[in-house]
């Protein structure tokens, strides 16, 4: 059967090379010049890279001093910034999981062994701890974002390798650099991005590459040995990401240029056997994945998917797929038909590189999120049709000259077409991008302030997930969720706890949470006894909670209320009455005149009677507020079935009003961030720094147990 196929897929070979490559224009051959112009490209696209993150690294330096607290643009950051911090201390992992998902961790790692390894680490925190001089949290980022600005440099290295490997290195270099600094990569690796993504794509292009050179060997012995270099390769790649579908599918392609290119059943066998034994892949059910639902069962319920309100996981459309891998959808047209071209005369490697390409695609299942793995093959694509145009005309002009002639007129239309995509795949990049801090410097100095002002034995910090890895690492105090954990039920209460309209029920939910946990939930059989569990929990002892509610939190309301406001029993979004979006609710700032203010305003045409809480006639308000700088100024309730308030905020000389559902303008969060009231008397002011973050303090003893001891 071996046999057969193989002597097919020969026959293929020969076909294509008489139709096909006899009347292609040849590739220039290796010269001492071609070698020299490979290593000038290859190193301007390294320097390209590096320039573009040099920049922002010096943009970045205005947010750094001794004294501040530290910035980054993902909040996966200081999830890698702690490990490393725990590494260099000493630590081991079961401390540093302690802490997390509390109290659902840290009653399993109690009684766990320690465990020591670095292989229980994460690759980049390793290499973090490695290069960083100290524990200091300061210097960690420092060393953290430059190496972000060396992985940028590997990346366009390993991007150029993978091209090399099928003999386009001049062409690899402008995918480098059109990979490496496009729209949708270049957000994902810039300064600040402490995550594994500023390597990921480096990763898997150098594993392809790896694959094709060990089919292309022309030994066995060699072929086993670049076999070897692939596995130990991808087994880094599983310690640095660990994604094993990622490794599967260049562990296919491996097996496809094996079988077409070295014929050989014995060396296709062993070769991808020692590629898979030395990768060490789990196999896991890809249909599983967390990305594909849109809710997740735990015991007899069902909780809402938070990765529905990720941005970076949703999805985009083909145009715009396009725009954020190449800048624009005409480009991404250009560089399409390139790699039709490129699978034309390359139709196996084609074939193998196929998943490249095809990482995009994912957009439709797991998000946007995948995007940037198929941006270096589309500018490959690009480059391989300029200087595929370009030999062609070359050869056409050189007409009746000799073979040398016309070799060297080939050699030097390649170069000048692969020196014309860098410049075009330059121009199409974002260059000056500068990220984002993922969270203002007065938010990280509040959480910082919990710091030896909280017991770490009897503390815990409630707060929406986002703030979770940055808290333990500014503060090293436990909290309820973070960025690992938000498709846990913690998340869905949370969202409940920060929408309910009293106070006591908000501190039940916390309390039950920070002591009880996931088992109790699990344990419960319906949505009714898990509701008396949280008002029972108010008045039974726990650790402080130190309950954070930011500026940030008021953008993030939208995604906050679509997982509170769920019904955990049907598996279903809560509706709610009067709101035309369903189960969420935002602050929707209108257009106001205050001229009759406090009787009446005028907002985009609705006369609105502030006295009698009328819109245009209707009894439509519940109320309205007017704050001044964190604090209630004037507050009106009204006996009306309605189900619309209006809160008025002043901040210093600047105000807005914003119309919003009852359940919003009555929820805890509201009440303290906006309106600085306190409803119940285990609640304290810890730290104020409106409008940017504020801190309250739950006693974990409330006052009847104050008491009776």
């Amino acid at each position: 059967m071996f046999k057969w196929v193989s002597g097919a897929i020969e026959r293929l070979e020969n076909w294509h090379q008489q139709t096909v490559v006899a009347r292609w224009p040849h590739r220039p051959a290796t010269t001492r010049l071609l070698i020299l112009a490979i290593m000038a490209l290859s190193t301007l696209s390294i320097l390209m890279n590096l320039q573009v993150r040099n920049a922002q690294y010096q943009a970045w330096e205005t947010y750094y001093s001794d004294d501040a607290p530290l910035l980054f643009s993902t909040t996966d950051a200081p999830y890698f910034l702690r490990h490393a911090s725990s590494i260099k201390k000493g630590e081991n992992i079961n401390a540093y999981d302690s802490i997390r998902l509390f109290p659902n961790l840290s009653d399993n790692l109690t009684d766990a062994p320690a465990n020591s390894s670095l292989r229980s680490r994460p690759l980049l925190s390793v290499v973090l701890a490695y290069i960083s001089g100290n524990a200091d949290p300061v210097k960690l980022l420092h060393s953290a974002n430059k190496a972000v600005i060396l992985a940028s440099a590997l990346t366009a290295l390993m991007i150029t390798f993978c091209f090399g490997a099928a003999g386009y290195w001049l062409e690899g270099s402008a995918a480098a650099i059109g990979g490496g600094l496009s729209v949708t990569y270049l957000a994902r690796s810039s300064i600040g991005r402490i995550d594994t993504d500023q390597l990921n794509l480096g990763f898997i292009y150098v594993i392809f590459g790896l694959a094709l050179f060990a089919s292309k060997a022309n030994s066995r012995v060699k072929c086993l040995i670049w076999c070897v270099a692939t596995g130990v390769t991808a087994n880094l790649f599983m310690w640095w990401y660990g994604k094993p579908e990622l490794v599967v599918l260049a562990g296919i392609a491996l097996i496809w240029l094996l079988f077409c290119l070295q014929r050989n059943l014995v060396t296709t066998v062993t070769g991808s056997a020692i590629f898979l034994l030395i990768a060490d892949i789990s196999i896991t059910n890809p249909l599983d994945s967390n990305y594909l639902k849109e809710a997740i069962s735990a015991g007899d319920f069902i909780f809402p998917n938070t990765f529905q309100t990720i941005t970076e996981i949703q999805r985009v459309s083909f145009p715009q797929i396009l725009i954020n891998a190449t800048g624009s959808i005409e480009m991404g047209l250009v560089c399409m038909a390139g790699l039709l071209i490129f699978a034309v005369r390359h139709p196996m490697i084609a074939v193998a590189y196929g998943p490249l390409i095809a990482f995009g695609l994912l957009n439709f299942i797991i998000g946007n999120r995948a995007i940037f793995y198929s941006a270096p093959m589309l500018w490959f694509g690009t480059a391989f049709l300029l200087t595929t145009l370009a030999r062609f005309i070359a050869h056409q002009l050189a007409g009746d000259q000799n073979a040398e002639q016309r070799q060297k007129k080939g050699q030097f239309a390649t170069m000048a077409a692969a020196s014309l995509a860098i410049i075009v795949a330059w121009l199409n990049s974002p260059t000056d991008y500068v990220p984002q801090p993922s969270f203002p410097r007065p938010t990280l100095e509040g959480l910082v302030s919990l710091k030896g002002a909280a017991d770490p034995q009897n503390a815990v910090i409630a707060t929406w997930w986002d703030y979770g890895y940055a808290s333990m690492f500014l503060n090293n105090l436990p909290t309820l969720h973070d960025g690992g954990s938000q498709t846990t039920p913690t998340t869905h209460f949370v969202a409940r706890a920060l929408l309910e309209q009293t106070g006591s029920l908000s501190i039940g939910t916390l309390k039950f949470l920070s002591t009880k946990g996931h088992k109790d939930i699990a344990a419960s059989n319906s949505l009714r006894e898990l509701e008396t569990a949280f008002r029972d929990a108010g008045s039974d002892p726990s650790p402080d909670l130190y309950l954070v509610v930011t500026k940030q939190m008021v953008g993030w309301m939208g995604a906050i209320s679509k997982l509170g406001n769920w019904d955990i029993e049907k598996g279903e979004p809560t509706q709610l009455r009067g709101n035309p979006d369903g189960p969420h609710v935002h602050y929707n700032p209108m257009n106001c005149r205050f001229n009759g203010y406090p009787r009446n305003l005028n907002c985009a045409g609705l006369k609105i009677d502030l006295e009698r809480g009328l819109i245009d006639g209707q009894p439509l308000l519940v109320g309205w507020t007017h704050t001044q700088d964190g604090e209630t100024l004037r507050r009106r309730s009204f006996d009306h079935d309605a189900d619309q308030a209006i809160q008025i905020v002043q901040n210093g000389s600047r105000i807005t009003a914003y119309l919003l559902h009852r359940q919003l303008y009555e929820s805890t969060f509201n009440k303290l961030y906006y309106q600085g009231l306190i409803e119940h008397p285990s609640i304290s002011l810890h730290y104020d720094d409106y409008p940017h973050i504020r801190i309250y303090r739950v006693d974990g003893m409330p006052p009847t147990h104050a008491n009776k001891s």
